[in-house]
């Protein structure tokens, strides 16, 4: 099952896919045991029990702890999953795609990917060093990947299909999450947000290269007109 997807355009499309064999699976995946969890009355259990103001705090720390501890389990899962399937990226929290040598670098996640990686290759063969980040993971932020990979672009577009209602700059999520992100550095890339896509509406590579055009006049100019831009909307 999905824990979250893009709505209707990945839900209500057809499109190729992957799917592994069986035994793949099987060699991946423990066998399903529902142990404990299943409710039965000769062994009943507490589920989510309320916790009030005595022990929450300290719940609530452990969470914080435990989410710390995941980026090691995430790497080992990610390299086991590399190894029966035989596909994935070097990193298991973001993919790059021609960010090497990247001025523009665009930064999305989800479906925003498939027309993005196009708006980046047709633009390189004129000659622009524009790149793409695919965020992969949004909790736990991967913050020094994130970090490492865009230091050296001298300008960043976020697309968000969200957007975050009354929030500093009137942004998207990422677009907060990234520029907290990346606010520690002694020297930050231009960083503009593009709201795109929202209810499922179609993306258009036009509409990428768009962006990073207005990206590349504030990088040039050394000043920023519109720090969030709502794309292909009706007014």
């Amino acid at each position: 099952f999905a824990l979250s997807c893009d709505g209707s355009f990945l839900t209500h499309s057809q499109a190729i896919v992957q799917v592994p064999s069986q035994d793949q699976v099987d060699k991946f995946l423990p066998a399903y045991n529902r142990g404990s969890l299943q409710l039965h009355p000769d062994n009943p259990i507490t589920v989510a029990p309320q916790a009030n103001e005595d022990w929450l705090m300290e719940i609530r720390k452990q969470t914080d702890e435990a989410m710390r501890r995941t980026p090691a389990v995430i790497k080992e899962v990610y390299a086991e999953f590399k190894e029966v399937f035989g596909r994935g990226d070097d990193s298991p929290f973001i993919e790059q795609y021609m960010c090497e040598d990247a001025d523009v670098i665009l930064v999305g996640m989800g479906t925003l990917a498939m027309p993005t990686r196009v708006a980046v290759r047709r633009m390189r063969e004129t000659g622009k060093k524009v790149g793409f980040l695919r965020v992969k993971f949004f909790r736990p932020f991967p913050t020094e990947e994130l970090q490492e990979a865009l230091k050296g672009a001298k300008g960043i577009a976020v697309i968000d299909r969200d957007y975050s209602y009354g929030s500093p700059g009137y942004g998207g999520v990422l677009f907060h999450e990234l520029r907290s992100t990346m606010y520690p550095l002694d020297e930050r890339p231009v960083m503009l947000n593009f709201i795109a896509g929202l209810g499922g509406r179609e993306v258009m590579v036009s509409d990428v290269e768009e962006m990073v055009e207005t990206t590349q006049k504030a990088i040039d100019t050394g000043k920023i007109d519109q720090e969030t831009t709502w794309v292909a909307v009706r007014e």
